[in-house]
C-alpha cells in the first residue's frame, strides 16, 4: 500500500457532502495534512477522535501522538509509516435544506367548521457546530462508504420535522382560531415557532439550525371548491336577508324533490318543516298541486256558472246545474256553451 506524504480534500463541484473519508490510511511521519476553508479534519485511530484540525496546514508527527509508537510497522528511508484514518468534515452553513409534509394535515377550518386538508413545505439552514459529537453520532449512518451528503441528513430529519410541523400549525389555527384560507399572512409567525421547537433536537445531533422557514400552506382544489360554496351561499344570505333566503331554498327544495317521480310526500314533508315558520302553507300546497299534476283527478266546467267541477259529477255544486246539456227537442248531448242543438238546430 501506498504511504501517504500530502492529505488533502478540495470537496466536490457537484455533490453537497458533509463528510468525506480519505481513501487511504499509512501516512509518513512529518506528513501534511491540509484542511481547506469551510473544512475541519478529524484524526481518527481505533474509532476515536485523537485531533480536530481546523482550516490551515498540519504536519502529522509521532510526538504529537505518543500512542503511534506502537504501530511502527517498518523503517523506510527514516521515516515512520503509521495508521490512521482522516475524515473531512463540511463546517459551511447548508442554506437550501428541503422539507415538505409528506401527508396532508386533517383540520376543522374554524371559521367554515368544515374538515379541510393541509399541506406546508418550506427550507432551512444548518451548520455542525460539535464537529467530534457529529461525527461520532453519524458516521454509523455513511454504512462503510466514504462519503455522507446533505440528503441523507434531510431523509433523517424529514420524519421529525414534519411531526414538529403538523403540531405547530394545528394547535396555531384551533388556538388563534385562524382559517386555513388566511394562514399564509402568519406563516412568518409559525416559521418562528417551528424553529424554536425544532432547534433543540438538532442540537442533539452536533448541529445549529440557523433558520427555518415555511414557504408556502396550501389546500387542495376540492377543498377550496367546498370553502367557495359556503362563501356563496354566504354572500346571498347577507344579500337576501333571512326570510327572502329561507324562502328561496325553501322553493328549490320543492323544486329538486317535484323532479324525482312519486316524491309528493317527500315534498308535503318538505314543505311543512320548511315552511310554517314562514307562513306559506298555502303556497306550499299550490306548488304541490303544480309539481305533480298527474296526482290531481280531472275536472271540468260547469256549462251554466263555469266553476271547475270533477269529471264525474252530474250537477254543479256551485249553481246546481245539470253538467249535461241535451237539446230538449232530439235529447241530443249538448257541449258546454252551445246555443244550437247540433243535430236538428234546435235553438236552446
Amino acid at each position: 500500500m501506498e504511504i501517504l506524504s500530502v492529505i488533502k480534500f478540495d470537496g466536490f463541484s457537484d455533490l453537497k457532502w458533509v463528510i468525506f473519508k480519505y481513501p487511504g490510511q499509512e501516512f509518513n511521519d512529518k506528513s501534511k495534512v491540509i484542511v481547506g476553508p469551510g473544512q475541519v479534519a478529524l484524526a481518527v485511530h481505533g474509532g476515536k477522535v485523537e485531533n480536530i484540525f481546523e482550516s490551515g496546514t498540519y504536519t502529522l508527527s509521532t510526538e504529537n501522538y505518543p500512542f503511534l509508537k506502537s504501530l511502527v510497522k517498518s523503517i523506510h528511508g527514516g521515516n515512520v509509516p503509521y495508521t490512521m484514518e482522516i475524515y473531512y468534515v463540511n463546517k459551511t452553513i447548508k442554506m437550501d435544506m428541503l422539507w415538505g409534509t409528506k401527508d396532508p394535515i386533517q383540520l376543522i377550518d374554524p371559521r367554515f367548521n368544515v374538515r379541510v386538508r393541509a399541506r406546508a413545505r418550506g427550507q432551512f439552514a444548518l451548520r455542525i457546530t460539535n464537529y467530534q459529537f457529529f461525527f461520532t453520532t453519524l458516521v454509523g449512518t455513511m454504512g462503510g462508504k466514504n462519503l455522507l451528503v446533505f440528503e441523507t441528513l434531510s431523509d433523517y430529519f424529514r420524519g421529525m420535522i414534519n411531526t414538529k410541523v403538523k403540531t405547530i400549525l394545528g394547535e396555531y389555527v384551533i388556538n388563534n382560531k385562524v382559517s386555513l384560507l388566511d394562514i399564509s399572512v402568519y406563516t412568518e409567525e409559525i416559521s418562528k415557532t417551528c424553529h424554536e421547537r425544532i432547534s433543540p433536537e438538532i442540537d442533539k445531533l452536533g448541529m445549529e439550525m440557523i433558520n427555518f422557514y415555511i414557504e408556502t400552506i396550501n389546500v387542495p382544489d376540492e377543498d377550496l371548491v367546498t370553502i367557495n360554496t359556503i362563501l356563496n351561499k354566504k354572500a346571498e344570505f347577507d344579500i337576501m336577508g333571512d326570510a327572502q333566503y329561507r324562502t328561496a331554498r325553501n322553493y328549490d327544495v320543492l323544486e329538486a324533490a317535484a323532479h324525482n317521480e312519486g316524491s309528493a310526500g317527500g315534498i308535503a314533508s318538505a314543505g311543512i318543516g320548511l315552511g310554517m315558520g314562514l307562513g306559506i302553507a298555502p303556497q306550499i300546497g299550490s306548488m304541490m298541486q303544480n309539481a305533480n299534476p298527474s296526482n290531481t283527478p280531472p275536472t271540468k266546467s260547469c256549462p251554466k256558472c263555469n266553476t271547475q267541477i270533477p269529471i264525474n259529477v252530474k250537477f254543479c255544486s256551485n249553481c246546481g246545474s245539470p253538467m249535461e246539456l241535451k237539446c230538449p227537442n232530439c235529447n241530443t248531448v249538448l257541449a258546454a256553451g252551445a246555443k244550437f242543438c247540433p243535430e236538428c238546430g234546435n235553438k236552446v
